[in-house]
């Protein structure tokens, strides 16, 4: 059996929920300021990779949920 964590991430933004929502599923905002490199836009149902060319790491991510401006749930 695989030993899973459940993390929960919670952080103070003053920007409008729309704004943060886009920054986070949408790979050409978020490689300014998380990952280098995405394989495409988050979406419920998809897996898509993630890389961080300046350390050489790279992570599948799967898409789990999806609520518009409100829950992202992912598994990597």
């Amino acid at each position: 059996m695989k030993n899973q964590i459940c993390v929960t991430a919670q952080m103070l933004i003053r920007k409008p929920v729309e704004q943060v929502f886009q920054a986070f599923i949408d790979p050409a905002i978020t490689v300014h300021f998380w990952f280098t490199k995405s394989s495409g836009k988050l979406e419920t149902g998809k897996t898509i990779i993630w890389e961080w060319e300046m350390y050489a790491v790279k992570s599948t991510v799967k898409v789990k949920d999806i609520i518009t401006n409100e829950k992202i749930t992912v598994r990597w």
